[in-house]
């Protein structure tokens, strides 16, 4: 997938959150939505952050495995 491509399903998703987000501010009653509103917004924002987390962590073992398996690809270490 291309980046213009990421890009622009990243800004679809975006809108397409900010009106559910509003839709349930709207649909609430005052006091109890806005309780409800930000405590959904926290909690999505947690599994947002979490598996940005998981996947720089699966990121950074990808690129350590492939330095440590570089022998096992016919490249011979350092005799030194």
């Amino acid at each position: 997938m291309n980046r213009y491509l990421k890009s622009l399903l990243g800004a679809i998703i975006g809108a397409a959150t900010t009106g559910v987000w509003l839709g349930v501010d709207l649909l609430t009653p005052e006091p109890i939505g806005d309780y409800l509103l930000f405590s959904l917004m926290a909690l999505s924002n947690i599994v947002i952050g979490w598996q940005v987390g998981r996947l720089v962590g699966k990121s950074r073992d990808v690129s350590k495995n492939e330095v440590l398996d570089s022998p096992e690809k016919g490249l011979k270490p350092n005799s030194n």
